[in-house]
């Protein structure tokens, strides 16, 4: 069981150049001051399986507190790497810039740290990432629409087996909508993940736009308190 753990983790690894740079919006919308919202996310990219298209099932828990009406913190845990053996975490804080008002959106920016450690190779990762997102209300409700640039940063200069690190600058697009219901909230987000990495002759083949990059596709639920 345990070999079997530890070559599932090594495949994540080995996919990670866009997998692992490819998480959800965790907070778009700053919190309100010492609000606290709980969460969990599944999705990733898109592959084909044989011919059949599917996508990665990554799953992640979170949480949030809103330290002041612009700025909140949090942190989440990548649960299904975690059975592997590989734990992975983000950390960050959104920054509101400009309030949604009529048309004109509202301004984010998240710069996050990315911290990863395989437990069978005895590896630790460091990645840092900014996140800049627009949103949209819609009225009457509290629902909202959003676009966003992920941007994901590669520190080190040699891949495996010494290989030259080429890329330094793994950036995403991401398109989503948040539902906000009675009692949970909902999100939907749409993501053309690394679109300036060739993803052909490799060993997953990812569905995407073009010969570069990957789509991805999430689900997100959560609570505010």
């Amino acid at each position: 069981m345990m070999h079997h753990k530890k070559i599932a983790s090594w495949v994540l690894v080995s996919i990670s150049i866009i997998s692992y740079a490819c998480n959800p919006a965790r907070v778009v919308k700053p919190l309100a001051k010492s609000e606290t919202m709980v969460g969990a996310n599944i999705g990733g990219p898109a592959i084909y399986l044989g011919s059949a298209p599917i996508f990665i099932p990554l799953t992640s828990i979170y949480a949030a507190r809103g330290l002041t009406d612009r700025t909140t913190m949090f942190a989440s845990l990548q649960t299904t790497s975690a059975l592997f053996g590989v734990f992975q975490t983000d950390i960050g804080i959104t920054q509101g810039i400009i309030k949604p008002k009529g048309w004109i959106p509202g301004i984010s920016i998240s710069p996050v740290v990315n911290l990863m450690f395989d437990r069978w190779e005895k590896k630790f990762s460091f990645y840092p990432e900014v996140d800049v997102f627009a949103y949209w209300h819609y009225k009457p409700s509290e629902n909202f629409i959003y676009a966003g640039m992920n941007n994901w940063f590669e520190l080190r200069n040699t891949r495996a087996h010494g290989e030259v690190q080429q890329t330094h600058w793994i950036p995403s697009i991401s398109l989503g909508h948040q539902w906000k219901g009675k009692k949970l909230n909902f999100q939907l987000e749409v993501k053309y993940i690394a679109p300036n990495l060739s993803n052909e002759n490799i060993v997953v083949d990812y569905i995407s736009l073009s010969q570069s990059g990957a789509l991805g596709f999430y689900f997100g639920i959560n609570k505010v308190f």
